[in-house]
């Protein structure tokens, strides 16, 4: 049993206040080679109180020391003045007022779950006897442990105590580092260090520690944090690192101090676009300037004035602009607002400043981390993780103010260096002995177990007492007492706390809900906040899963109205994406492959409907109906929305007709308030070379005109082309009349489709169903039969399988008591019986026979004529008689395989049928 010796403390000389570097014959040196950990003093004579600066940036010493500054003094005075009671009698009494009843009876519930959760995992019966008990070994530990901490206050008086041997759930004390168990879950996302992350800060709610500048003094284990689903940022941190150093990740959890608003998780500074949350979609691109620019008010004051009488009005001349001066313009305009941006985000940096240099903790505020160092899993360059949020910092992040200690499950590490300017110039090379100094002998190096300084290997002044203090055993650090963390799949998939979780931000509020939490299956929803200096009046984005109707995505903008909402494929009328303002549908999207109309864009304006169409047989990309609203409309042309007054077609081009025969845009005129003409209107397409298009313009006929028409107007850019006769004119008219007829039967159709999409989503509104996958094995609750019920279902199944295959039922048929048969009867039935199973055998043998026959004369006559033409035949001939042979081969040899086994068996199943009808009840007379 190893001893744990006195530990020697041999201060080293100071030079400057700075540390001495170790040398082989220096103290330092001396602690490496034996089991006593030895520091060495960064300011000379331990046993001399001075004024010193902590690593964390701030002074902390002794305040009972005469040589204290006094308002060091008073600001201890006013920590030890905090009381946890106080704050929380505060905050209730200011809280009181907030909260209505229901809120309370809530919070009340959830406390009361809490307790309940915490009884159950306090339980020593549910749990293995090292949660609440110390081995030998972990005794012997928190001793040597014990000894470095009591030399390392008396080197140290003015820096704060390590966290070394908190006591655990239970109550015992134990060695910090045996607190991280590294384990590796059976979930993917949970491989790489940015899901581990993401997963650690949506499972816990964060709780701050009180008071904040004091070290906390219960550390649980991992299991107990994930299953309570709350825990300071040191259970954040250890659960962190366990789970990362389970898939082969070279993390630490750094102990330390930083900002307030990281230590209290505020994250009411952060913009969403920081953490990769995409900015809103009415949000406005580019800050512009308020109000018209002096060419924009003449320009409408020009319409304004003119839009009367404009039809006959002289246009005014057109002003001439440069290009090139409008380019530097705006380049100019550019500068200006990035000029102006950049000088408001420096002005509410330095008012973050302000605000942080107010608070009388600053640097003093107590707070965890995850360290990852380089060399394993691909890891280029060492970095930061804060597990509170998930997001990844360097090691030099103006948020860390100083690091005290990191450790992992394998040693701990004091830090040396002296944080001057947060972490700015600090080494993370836990190797190097004067930046890091270890408490366990074992695993001095970082990368893994057993990584051991090798320097004095080649001494060769070595002495014979360093030689048989090298022999000495080592004290290496026991298994840790926490159990393998374990986490069901529902538990992975719920992750939120509660199954929901809140963060606000800077510009926005993100709330996260688990799957299934909601009955209308949101699983995430941000909103955010109205901004006057950008001109943008606030947005929330939801996000929804396993909706049976398929809903994706919604953006509310309240400030307009406007509700933007994205679907999956899979809905009946290939519906993409829908949009109201003030509850009226003004946009529909589509997904053109899931439509045997091809249609993409549906757009309704105020008396007007758009459509877009693609990749259709006709051609037709556009097509537009145009209301009267006011009017009673006709009998034929009158829709919900009112009369029809015109419908408009438009086409791609057709590369198999000449331009001016085929039609680019359709044009049907159902009402003219001017002029009472119904018209049909046709532009054809502009033909290579040419400025203006063709047309032709007719008047519709009515029902006494019959064969009588009138052509309005008509336009050939090609003065080549010879006039169509009045009977193609004629023939013309009657295909565009039909093509009217198919137009407006569309319409309608399109207008009682709008009907049934509408009134499927207000059904689907008001009762939301959830879909569960059939791979989803926790809310399907499939129930495998059991081992008698497979018995029992095996059985009946053998019996129906006897009552299926009555082999003698074909032969009682004309017997009136087949149970009870005379001798010569059951005679008949037997020799029937076995007579018809030899006919059949003998019969699948001729059929087996016969194909083998076959196939090899064909294979014989192919083979003959190769031998013939072998001379002559091609290449191809040649490779299609190989082909022909390989098969042929192949299927003489399966033909000879079944008519053996044929032959072998038949006679078996003869003599086993024989067996059976000699058994047989009902042949009983016969035998």
């Amino acid at each position: 049993m190893l001893t744990v010796p006195e530990i020697e403390i041999a201060p080293a000389e100071a030079d400057n206040g700075s540390r001495t570097p170790s040398t082989p014959g220096t103290t330092a040196s001396r602690s490496r080679r034996s089991s006593a950990v030895v520091l060495e003093g960064a300011d000379g004579d331990p046993s001399i109180p001075s004024k010193r600066s902590s690593i964390y940036g701030a002074e902390v010493t002794n305040p009972d020391d005469p040589n204290v500054d006094p308002q060091l003094a008073e600001l201890h005075e006013k920590l030890d003045r905090i009381s946890v009671d106080d704050l929380d009698r505060h905050s209730d009494e200011a809280d009181g007022d907030n909260f209505d009843q229901h809120e309370a009876e809530y919070l009340a519930e959830k406390a009361r779950r809490k307790e309940m959760m915490e009884q159950q995992l306090l339980d020593r019966s549910k749990v293995p006897k090292s949660y609440y008990t110390n081995s030998k070994k972990e005794t012997m530990v928190l001793q040597f442990v014990e000894n470095f901490s009591r030399q390392y206050r008396q080197l140290y008086p003015g820096r704060k105590e390590l966290l070394l041997c908190p006591k655990n759930h239970f109550g015992v004390k134990k060695f910090v580092c045996t607190t991280i168990r590294p384990t590796q879950l059976p979930y993917k996302e949970l491989y790489d260090y940015r899901g581990c992350a993401k997963f650690v800060a949506d499972c816990l709610s964060y709780e701050p520690l009180e008071p904040p500048h004091e070290l906390p003094s219960i550390i649980p284990g991992p299991s107990y944090t994930l299953k309570l689903q709350y825990g300071n940022s040191f259970d954040y941190s250890i659960v962190l690192a366990s789970l990362l150093r389970g898939v082969g990740y070279d993390a630490y959890v750094v102990s330390g101090y930083a900002t307030r608003d990281m230590t209290l998780m505020d994250e009411t500074k952060t913009d969403t676009d920081a953490i990769g949350i995409p900015s809103p979609t009415s949000m406005p691109s580019g800050t512009t300037p308020t109000g018209p620019s002096e060419s924009e008010t003449a320009q409408d004051k020009e319409k304004s004035g003119t839009a009367n009488n404009a039809k006959y009005k002289v246009k005014a001349p057109r002003q001439l602009r440069s290009n090139f001066l409008l380019k530097q313009q705006e380049k100019k305009r550019m500068a200006m607002l990035k000029e102006i941006e950049a000088k408001r985000l420096e002005m509410k940096k330095a008012q973050e400043e302000e605000e942080e240099d107010d608070d009388e903790l600053k640097g003093l505020r107590i707070h965890a981390w995850v360290l990852v160092l380089p060399g394993k899993r691909e890891v280029a360059e060492s970095f930061f993780i804060e597990p509170t949020t998930g997001r990844i910092y360097p090691t030099d992040n103006e948020n860390y103010l100083g690091v005290e200690s990191v450790f992992s499950s394998t040693n701990y590490w004091v830090n040396m260096q002296v944080c001057y300017d947060g972490l700015k110039g600090i080494s993370f090379d836990l190797g190097d002995n004067a930046k890091w100094e270890f408490v366990l002998l074992d695993n001095t190096q970082p990368g893994g177990p057993n990584a051991k300084s090798d320097d004095n290997k080649d001494d060769n002044n070595a002495s014979d007492d360093e030689e048989e203090e090298s022999n000495v055993e080592i004290l290496d650090l026991p298994p840790s007492w926490v159990e393998k963390i374990s986490i069901t799949k529902e538990q992975f998939e719920t992750r939120c706390p509660s199954g929901s979780k809140s963060v606000t931000y800077r510009n926005a509020r993100c709330e996260t809900f688990a799957e299934y939490h909601r009955a209308d299956g949101m699983v995430s929803r941000i909103t955010f906040f109205a901004d006057d200096s950008k001109d943008f009046n606030g947005e929330i984005r939801e996000q929804f899963e396993n909706r049976k109707d398929k809903l994706r995505e919604r953006i509310r903008i309240p400030d307009i109205d406007k509700i933007h909402e994205f679907f999956d494929p899979g809905r009946p009328h290939g519906l993409k994406e829908h949009v109201l303002v003030d509850g009226k549908t003004t946009e529909m999207h589509f997904y053109p492959s899931a439509r045997s109309d091809g249609l993409v864009k549906r757009v309704e304006e105020a008396n007007k409907v758009i459509e877009h169409f693609t990749e259709r047989e006709d051609l037709l990309v556009y097509r537009s109906v145009t209301y009267d609203e006011n009017s009673e409309g006709q009998e034929d042309e009158t829709s919900s929305r009112g009369a029809i007054v015109k419908m408009t077609e438009k086409f791609d081009r057709n590369k198999g007709l000449p331009a001016h025969e085929d039609p680019a845009k359709k044009t049907y005129f159902m009402k003219d308030d001017k002029v009472s003409l119904w018209r049909i209107r046709v532009i054809y397409h502009l033909e290579e070379g040419r400025i203006i298009p063709s047309y032709i313009e007719f008047k519709k006929p009515t029902a006494e005109q019959k064969n009588n028409f009138e052509l309005l107007n008509s336009f050939e850019v090609n003065p080549n082309v010879k006039p169509p006769k009045r009977q193609h004119l004629y023939a013309q008219l009657c295909a565009l009349l039909r093509t009217e007829q198919a137009c407006l039967q569309a319409i309608k159709l399109s207008e009682r489709e709008v009907k049934e999409i509408l009134q499927a989503r207000q059904g689907e509104e008001r009762d939301v169903s959830l879909v569960v996958s059939v791979y989803d094995t926790i809310r399907n609750q499939t129930k495998l039969p059991s081992e008698e019920e497979k018995e029992t279902h095996k059985g009946e199944e053998e019996e129906s399988k006897a009552t299926d295959l009555d082999y003698l039922s074909p032969f009682l048929v004309n017997y009136a008591n087949p149970n009870q048969l005379t001798r010569e009867e059951s005679l008949q039935v037997k020799d029937a019986c076995l007579k018809s199973l030899k006919e059949r055998l003998i019969e699948k043998a001729n059929i087996i026979q016969g194909r083998l026959d076959e196939v090899t004369a064909e294979y014989q006559r192919r083979q003959l004529a190769y031998s013939r033409n072998a001379d002559s035949m091609t290449v191809e001939e040649t490779e299609d008689y190989v082909r022909f042979c390989n098969d042929a081969l192949f299927r003489i040899h399966i033909l000879e395989k079944r008519l053996a086994k044929h032959k072998e068996t038949a006679p078996e199943r003869y003599v086993e049928l024989d067996g059976k009808l000699r058994t047989d009840p009902r042949l009983r007379a016969a035998f």
